[in-house]
């Protein structure tokens, strides 16, 4: 069972050794969909190393390579899945968090310190919602009709499960 955590934690390594020198070369909109991307790739090699490797990777005692080669892959694919997962929750919180934005908007304002109006001035809303509706063109989440958004069928789909899950979790309207 070791072998399927080392090997999880070292394709996570590789995302992220490939991932940050990807970021900082492309020019893409589509930034998420690269990493989900290269993270299906890295699985792959993941479930392909596993197969072409010993059990005890040439070092593990064997008292840690007991659990079955299936119930070890499974492992490493769970924890390359969950490490991929956690580090997505990062990304999007660095990437869109508007506290974040904020605070850094504070900090690189002269005085260090802002009035709510140019917080405003500096972040917009109308940016926001134009970044965010040119994301859901570009998954295709909806289109634009005559001047007027539509959800696409993935949309609806999408704003069917959102709805549920806020309904039941008791979240609100809130976005």
């Amino acid at each position: 069972m070791l072998k399927g955590l080392i090997l999880a934690c070292a394709g996570f390594a590789l995302f992220l050794i490939i991932h940050v020198p990807l970021f900082r070369l492309q020019l893409s909109e589509f930034r998420f969909r690269t990493m989900v991307r290269l993270a299906l790739v890295l699985g792959v090699l993941l479930l392909t190393v596993h197969r072409a490797t010993p059990s005890d990777l040439w070092v593990l005692p064997s008292a840690y390579t007991r659990a079955g080669w299936a119930i070890d892959l499974l492992n490493g694919l769970m924890v390359f899945t969950f490490l991929f997962v956690g580090y997505s929750m990062f990304y999007f919180l660095i990437d869109r968090g508007f506290s974040g934005r904020i605070m850094i908007e504070i900090e690189a304002s002269p005085l260090r310190r802002l009035r709510p109006d140019e917080i405003a001035a500096r972040y917009s809303l109308e940016m926001v919602l134009q970044r965010r509706l040119n994301e859901l063109l570009g998954i295709g989440r909806i289109t634009a009709i005559n001047g007027r958004y539509c959800n696409t069928s993935k949309g609806r789909w999408s704003a069917v499960m959102f709805a549920f899950v806020k309904k039941f979790l008791q979240l609100g309207e809130g976005g």
